[in-house]
């Protein structure tokens, strides 16, 4: 089978490899949709690394292509996605049902080799089936908005909330959505002025790029500020712009350490939430919102590329060049 190795920063290949099997619990996806993630461009830029040759992906859709002994319930042909973060499934937080945050885990493209293959070996109990109609790509985009709709359900976003959500990116448009579906008004800072359409085109109701303007936008503070940005700046500027009593939900992952005035945070009683992946029910809400069409994932696609261009696609957003690229495998 094929595969894209990352072998170097900004530096990925076509190669092939043996077609795996899968063991007991598992299963064989041929896959058929990558979308390209932030975290996949902290991996190709070099700010991140697992060692050389690997696999990035972790948003994929696909077919089953085999069984691994022990699994009944999935058949093969079935139409899956992937929650790509494996708990172990014994320790205390998987217990919990907060398997996203299994000290044991492993994730696809992170720590183990990803889904830009034309086969992936994942635990069965990790697939999650497509809604009937739903096509690979529409499917390959579940896992990101179960990302931002965890995100929303840690800032506890009701009605008639004013949300602030720092980053543009597709975590930050989908944060939007979800936040404008449970009755909030968005307000979204970018630096990338080209994104803010896509922030109103999602329903926020202001959407800026220069600190000025967002001045004008946070008056007393914000009920909630969600960073999705994944960039150190954006933490302290979360903590100056909640009012008192609000909550604060990190959700970016940055290299580097932020400063932060935690004597705001105290004088204000914030409440500092970390929001990671998801869990199972976040990725359930996400399937059927698409699904529903409450959120339209697919218009954030702004880019597709077959599979022999797959390093077109990393050199595209390494650049700015697209907000979300999807590698068609198949």
């Amino acid at each position: 089978m094929l595969v894209s190795q990352l072998v170097a920063p900004h530096e990925m290949i076509l190669a092939k490899r043996r077609v795996p099997e899968p063991g007991e619990g598992e299963v064989r996806i041929a896959v058929h949709v990558v979308g390209i993630c932030g975290t996949d461009m902290e991996f190709y830029s070099g700010r991140r690394s697992n060692g050389y040759p690997f696999v990035l992906g972790h948003e994929c859709a696909g077919t089953i292509d085999g069984l691994g002994s022990g699994v009944t319930d999935w058949d093969l042909g079935d139409h899956v996605t992937v929650r790509p973060n494996f708990g172990c499934g014994v320790c205390a937080r998987c217990n919990e049902g907060r398997d996203n945050i299994c000290p044991n885990s492993n994730g696809l493209g992170v720590t183990i080799d990803g889904c830009l293959a034309e086969y992936v070996i994942v635990p069965s109990r990790y697939l999650f089936s497509l809604p009937d109609g739903m096509d690979f790509e529409t499917g390959a985009l579940i896992e990101p908005l179960a990302v931002a709709g965890r995100a929303v359900r840690r800032a506890d976003v009701a009605d008639h909330h004013r949300i602030l959500v720092l980053g543009a990116g597709t975590i930050g448009l989908f944060t939007v959505r979800c936040a404008v579906l449970e009755g909030a008004e968005v307000t979204v800072f970018d630096p990338i002025a080209e994104r803010l359409d896509w922030a109103l085109q999602f329903g926020a109701a202001y959407a800026v790029s220069q600190e000025e303007q967002l001045n004008e936008h946070t008056g007393s503070g914000f009920d909630a500020v969600i960073e999705t940005a994944g960039v150190c700046a954006a933490v302290p500027a979360a903590v100056q712009r909640t009012r008192p009593g609000g909550r604060i939900v990190l959700t970016g992952i940055p290299m580097d350490v932020a400063q932060v005035e935690t004597r705001l945070i105290v004088w204000r009683e914030l409440e500092v939430h970390g929001s990671f992946i998801y869990d199972a029910t976040d990725f359930a809400l996400a399937a059927t919102r698409i699904q529903e069409q409450d959120v339209e994932a697919l218009n954030l696609a702004t880019h597709r590329f077959p599979f022999e261009r797959v390093a077109d696609a990393f050199e595209l957003i390494a650049h700015r060049g697209g907000l979300k690229a999807l590698i068609n495998i198949r």
